[in-house]
């Protein structure tokens, strides 16, 4: 998608093919949940499209086209890890952040999710607090999943955060009074974080992998990180 695409506000006129559009989405969708998470920011508006929406469509199509010969890659040695990040307030209609985290197990990414946070979140700091409580209950399924599968997963397992003021929060002293409206569903991050499960991780933002989950990066920095992820 083109980078600037989530944060020009469209008055464009509505689409007349609303039912090609949907359909093009769906089928992204699919695409993006199965098999390919740097499809995973589409889809986000199907309901009232405008011209500029059509288009970006079509280019993510092309896009598809283009690379049809990718497969997502798993195996590789290594330990179950994680990545959590956070776009705040991106959404102009409702100022709603998107939080997005995927795991890697070895050198394949086995979960991803890309999805708008629920609440509406007053700080940056507010916003990657959420992304990560949300990919902390990912984590704890996974866990449970890898028990049953018979995979020994070592605790801690490190979860990668680009926020320093979000990871100051996991300890008693970086709770203020600026911070204490949040609701109590997403401090459960603390006991889990205290109690050994998961380790977070200071990650810089250009080498935060989940970055692509919540916006739509540049060409270069999408072909790095689709490396990376395998």
């Amino acid at each position: 998608m083109d980078p600037g695409f989530i944060t020009i506000e469209q008055k464009e006129e509505e689409i007349l093919t609303i039912d090609k559009y949907q359909s093009l989405v769906g089928a992204l969708l699919y695409v993006a949940v199965c098999t390919r998470p740097d499809l995973v920011i589409h889809g986000r508006k199907v309901s009232k499209p405008t011209a500029r929406d059509w288009m970006e469509a079509k280019r993510a199509l092309r896009y598809l086209k283009g690379i049809a010969g990718l497969k997502l890659r798993l195996g590789g040695r290594g330990n179950l890890e994680g990545y959590a990040d956070a776009d705040w307030a991106c959404d102009r209609t409702d100022r709603k952040s998107n939080s997005g985290f995927l795991f890697k197990l070895g050198e394949g990414v086995i979960s991803w999710t890309a999805r708008k946070q629920q609440c509406v979140t007053l700080s940056s700091t507010e916003a990657e607090y959420v992304a990560l409580a949300e990919a902390t209950k990912e984590l704890l399924w996974l866990l449970k999943l890898m028990r049953g599968l018979g995979e020994d997963i070592q605790q801690p397992v490190t979860v990668y955060e680009d926020n320093q003021s979000c990871i100051s929060m996991l300890s008693a002293e970086g709770v203020t009074r600026r911070t204490k409206h949040i609701d109590t569903r997403y401090n459960f991050v603390r006991d889990f974080y205290g109690s050994g499960v998961l380790n977070i991780v200071y990650c810089p933002s250009e080498e935060m992998l989940a970055d692509a989950l919540t916006k739509p990066p540049g060409r270069i920095k999408l072909q790095k990180i689709r490396e990376e992820i395998g």
